[in-house]
C-alpha cells in the first residue's frame, strides 16, 4: 500500500483538489498540506497548495508578534521561514520539493 509518511492515509486516497483546512501550525496539519502537495499536479492544485502555506506563513508570523518570549521561538521562526520557501517552491511548479522543505519541521 502507498501510505504518505505519516502513515495515516493512502496517498492513492488523498485528493489534491480538497483544500487543507489550515487553523494552527501543528504537526497534524503540516502532514495534512505535505501529502496533498506529494499528490498535486495540476494548477489550481498548486494554487490550493500556495493559499495553505500562506496560511502557515500568516499563522507563525502572527505567533511571532504576539509571543515574543516563547520558548519555541526559533523553531516557530524556521517555520515561517521554510513556509516561504515551500510557497516559492509551490509557485515554481515543485511541490514535491516543497513538501521536503516541511518535512524538515517534523
Amino acid at each position: 500500500m502507498d501510505l504518505n509518511s505519516h502513515g495515516r492515509t493512502p496517498l492513492s486516497q488523498v485528493d489534491p483538489a480538497h483544500i487543507v483546512p489550515v487553523t494552527n501550525f501543528s504537526a497534524d496539519t503540516l502532514w495534512s498540506i505535505i501529502v496533498h502537495m506529494e499528490v498535486s499536479t495540476d494548477f489550481e492544485h498548486l494554487v490550493y497548495r500556495e493559499a495553505e502555506l500562506d496560511a502557515i506563513w500568516s499563522i507563525t508570523g502572527f505567533y511571532l508578534v504576539n509571543e515574543p518570549d516563547s520558548n519555541q521561538r526559533e523553531a516557530v521562526r524556521r517555520l515561517h521561514a521554510g513556509a516561504h520557501k515551500a510557497h516559492d517552491l509551490v509557485a515554481d511548479r515543485r511541490p514535491a520539493d516543497a513538501a521536503l522543505v516541511l518535512r524538515s519541521f517534523l
